[in-house]
């Protein structure tokens, strides 16, 4: 869900977003509140900086292997196979660009095909489809033209949500020690 998450933007990830199965302990993981979706967490008072939640508890917690284990490994899987399945994965956002329900949708406008888009939809499918490819983003939070490995991708998204300087940056409510 790590990485699933970063590619379509989810943000506000704490402890009352994330559901533990309190009987079997990591049998059940359920995400819930989705409304922080294609990186409004960017657009925050407090900014998130982490592409998911990772703190160092959560390590703790993986084991003496911490992340280089298990949770690597599904990790790389996960980004291997949307980068396969990118075509399907970006067929469920785009209607997204013409979803009038959507707060971005205040600033329509018709396009060519006298059908409601914005450029705000447009773009943020365009950033879903630039992280599924692995595109990098600069310290402008622009994509660049750099495509990483899916091993270099989860690597560099798994040392920025453990970095300790991104994880000082935090809101304090967002509860770094859980």
């Amino acid at each position: 869900m790590s990485m699933v998450g970063y590619m379509v933007g989810l943000g506000d990830r704490h402890g009352e977003n994330i559901l533990l199965d309190s009987i079997t302990g990591g049998g059940g993981v359920t995400h819930v509140d989705f409304s922080c979706l294609f990186n409004k967490g960017d657009r925050m008072e407090i900014p998130e900086v982490v592409p998911f939640r990772l703190t160092h508890n959560m390590v703790w917690a993986m084991g003496p292997t911490g992340y280089e284990g298990m949770f690597v490994e599904a990790c790389e899987i996960t980004v291997r196979l949307m980068r396969v399945h990118i075509e399907q994965l970006l067929s469920v956002v785009r209607p997204f660009i013409y979803d009038p329900l959507l707060e971005w949708n205040r600033n329509c406008k018709r396009d060519e095909y006298t059908e409601m888009t914005n450029q705000c939809g447009r773009e943020n499918t365009l950033n879903i489809q630039h992280r599924l490819l692995g595109h990098v983003r600069n310290n402008d939070k622009v994509f660049t033209e750099r495509v990483l490995s899916v091993e270099g991708q989860t690597q560099m998204l798994i040392a920025e949500a453990t970095s300790i300087d991104n994880l000082c940056q935090m809101f304090i409510g967002w509860g770094a020690y859980l």
